[in-house]
């Protein structure tokens, strides 16, 4: 398997953004880590995903920006409820439960991400559980700090 992430045939500004999309891994961890990650390039307003997909996957955002919609519960209309830049995590939930979106992903620019799989976390599990410990020690930080930031938000509302 020819990983562009191996051979550096991504560009600089490309190489760049995986290290700063994983920087909390060190170079013997990034690097079997892109074994199992595949890029995704969305174009501008494509869709990720759409309520009730499937979740099977988690997106690590390396360029681009990303709308998060939910609907509103009037007729078809979506409301976004966040934007994402270059270093988010998308789809966390997705990784460890059989899970449907509740949301709408869609892409508000050419968007780069790469994404890792239930199907190659699990396995990645079997052979190097310590990098799997340490990219879902990295989600949990990741939730952990949303959360927070959704309860200030609810603590100014109230």
């Amino acid at each position: 398997m020819n990983n562009p992430l191996l051979s550096g045939h991504l560009a600089g500004s490309e190489q760049k953004s995986w290290t700063d999309v994983f920087a909390f891994l060190g170079a013997e961890e990034k690097k079997r880590l892109a074994l199992v990650v595949t890029e995704t390039t969305l174009e501008q307003d494509t869709f990720l995903f759409e309520v009730g997909d499937p979740a099977d996957e988690v997106f690590f955002l390396a360029q681009g920006r990303l709308s998060v919609q939910k609907k509103t519960g009037f007729h078809r209309k979506m409301q976004v409820v966040a934007i994402l830049d270059p270093g988010a995590i998308v789809s966390e939930a997705g990784i460890l439960l059989s899970h449907i979106h509740g949301v709408s992903v869609r892409a508000i620019e050419k968007s780069h991400l790469f994404r890792l799989g239930r199907q190659e976390l699990e396995a990645l599990e079997q052979t190097d559980p310590q990098l799997v410990i340490k990219l879902l020690k990295h989600l949990l930080l990741i939730s952990s700090l949303r959360l927070e930031k959704t309860s200030e938000r609810l603590a100014h509302v109230l």
